[in-house]
C-alpha cells in the first residue's frame, strides 16, 4: 500500500460539530477555501461544492504520489507506534482510478461522518466544549467558584480541556432551514455509509427528523448507518427504522463499567447503559442487518481495566468485531497515559499482559498487546513536561471531582494515586 494513499478523500467527507469539514475524523485541518485562507462551513457552503474543492483535489493528487499529508499525523503516529490506525481499517486502493487529472472525481461522497452539534448530556473527562456544551457549561460553573482555575485551564488549553475558548457556545447551525434541507437531500441521494455523532445525536430532534425524512424518500434500504451514543438515552422510535437500513451498527461509547465509566462519562448511570445494550440487543436479535460495537477510549483513567472491559464487551455480543479500537487518547494530554509515572506504566502493561489469555477474539488481544508494548517504551518527554501534566492531572481532577460531589480518581485508581504522589514528590513539586 502506498504509505500515503488514504481511501478517505475519494469517499467520506466528516462535518464537525462546528459545521467546518475535515476529510476525516482525525484529520488535523479544516478544508480550506480556495481562496487559500477561510474555512468552508455548513452554515454558509453546500457541501458537494466541498467535495471536489481545490484543496481536497490537491490532497489526493499528492496522496497518488506518495506524498504524506500533515494533517494525517495522527494515523501516521499510531502506525509508527505498533497500534491500528484509522487509515488502516479503511485502505483498500480501489479509488485511485477515479480521479481526474486535476484531482477531481466524477463521483459523490458516498460516506459522510455528521456531527449534530455540541449538544450532549453527558461532561466526559476527556471531552471539551466543542463535542459537549455540557462540560462547558460546568466549566463556567466551576470558574464561578474559582476564577483562578478558569483562567487557567483557558491558558493551558489542549493539555486540560478546553480547545476552544468558547465554553458557553452551542453550535446548533444544522437548525438552520436551508443548511437541514441540504444536508438531508444530499444524505438522501448520494449517502451510502452514515456516521451519525454528536453531542448526542439521541438527545437532537434533527437527528430523527433526517431518519424520518430519508423513511419518506424509500432511501432508508441503500444505506450503512452508524449511531454513536453513549447510551444513556434510548428512544423507541429508533425501532421504527432500524429494520429498514441495510445495514446498521450501534457504536457504544463506554469507558469503564460501572463507577469507572460514571467517572469517566459524568454523570451516566450503569444501570441504564445495561438496560440501553439490552434494547439494542433485542433489536439486533430481532432483526438481521444489525449489531453493537463497543468503541473504548483507552486513556490514562481506563487503561488498567482496559481486560475486564473488553471481556464485559466480547460477552454481549455474538459478532467477531465487537471492540471499535481507536488507539488511545492523545489529547487532553492529562488523559494520555503515556504521561504516566513510568512505574505505574509497568505495572499495568505486566496486569493487562497476565489477563490477554482470558480474551476471546484475537484481534482485541492483539490490540490490548499492542496498548502493553506501547506502555513499556520508554517515553522521550522533557521531565519538566511530564511534571507538567501530572501536576495539571491533579488539579484539574481534584477541583472538578470536588464541585461534582461525586466519585473521586482518588479512590477509583488508589495505585494511580500513590504513583503521581511519588512522581511529583521526585520532581520536588508541591
Amino acid at each position: 500500500m502506498n504509505k500515503a494513499y488514504c481511501n478517505y478523500p475519494w469517499e467520506h467527507i466528516y462535518v464537525h460539530t462546528t459545521g467546518h469539514c475535515k476529510i476525516c475524523c482525525m484529520s488535523e485541518d479544516n478544508i480550506t477555501k480556495d481562496n487559500g485562507y477561510s474555512h468552508f462551513n455548513t452554515k454558509n457552503d453546500n457541501l458537494l461544492d466541498v467535495w471536489n474543492s481545490k484543496s481536497i483535489r490537491e490532497t489526493r493528487l499528492k496522496m497518488l504520489r506518495g506524498e504524506k499529508q500533515s494533517s494525517c499525523e495522527k494515523c501516521y503516529f499510531a502506525e509508527d507506534s505498533g497500534l491500528t490506525s484509522m487509515r488502516d481499517q479503511h485502505n483498500f486502493e480501489v479509488n485511485a482510478k477515479n480521479t481526474q487529472t486535476d484531482g477531481s472525481v466524477n463521483t459523490k461522497p458516498t460516506w459522510l461522518e455528521l456531527h449534530f452539534g455540541n449538544v450532549c448530556n453527558l461532561a466526559c473527562k476527556m471531552c471539551s466544549q466543542m463535542f459537549s456544551h455540557t462540560i462547558g457549561k460546568e466549566l463556567l460553573k466551576i470558574g464561578k467558584e474559582d476564577p483562578d482555575f478558569l483562567k487557567w485551564v483557558k491558558k493551558e488549553s489542549g493539555l486540560v480541556n478546553n480547545w476552544t475558548g468558547e465554553l458557553d457556545t452551542v453550535y446548533d447551525w444544522f437548525k438552520i432551514d436551508k443548511v437541514k434541507r441540504s444536508i438531508f437531500e444530499l444524505v438522501s441521494q448520494h449517502v451510502e455509509t452514515l456516521n451519525i455523532i454528536g453531542g448526542e445525536p439521541t438527545v437532537i430532534p434533527e437527528f430523527f427528523e433526517l431518519l424520518e425524512y430519508c423513511d419518506q424518500q424509500n432511501t432508508l434500504q441503500k444505506k450503512t448507518v452508524t449511531i454513536c451514543t453513549n447510551l444513556t438515552n434510548t428512544n423507541p422510535k429508533l425501532l421504527r427504522w432500524l429494520p429498514k437500513f441495510k445495514g446498521f451498527m450501534i457504536h457504544a461509547s463506554i469507558d469503564g463499567l460501572g463507577d469507572r465509566n460514571r467517572y469517566i462519562r459524568y454523570p451516566s448511570n450503569w444501570n441504564t447503559i445495561e438496560r440501553s445494550i439490552d434494547f439494542y440487543k433485542d433489536a439486533c436479535s430481532n432483526h438481521t442487518n444489525g449489531f453493537i460495537s463497543f468503541a473504548p477510549a483507552v486513556q490514562l483513567l481506563n487503561i488498567d481495566q482496559l481486560v475486564p472491559l473488553v471481556e464485559y464487551f466480547e460477552k454481549q455480543s455474538n459478532e467477531r468485531d465487537v471492540v471499535a479500537w481507536i488507539s488511545h487518547v492523545r489529547y487532553p494530554l492529562i488523559c494520555d497515559y503515556d504521561y504516566a509515572p513510568q512505574s505505574y506504566r509497568s505495572r499495568v502493561a505486566d496486569n493487562l499482559e497476565n489477563g490477554i489469555k482470558r480474551i476471546q477474539v484475537k484481534e482485541n488481544a492483539n490490540e490490548i498487546q499492542s496498548h502493553v508494548n506501547h506502555l513499556r517504551k520508554e517515553v522521550n518527554f522533557d521531565k519538566g513536561q511530564i511534571s507538567n501534566v501530572q501536576k495539571a492531572f491533579v488539579r484539574y481532577n481534584d477541583i472538578q471531582d470536588n464541585f461534582r460531589k461525586d466519585l473521586k480518581w482518588r479512590d477509583l485508581l488508589p495505585d494511580l494515586e500513590k504513583e503521581l504522589t511519588e512522581s511529583l514528590s521526585s520532581y520536588k513539586i508541591t
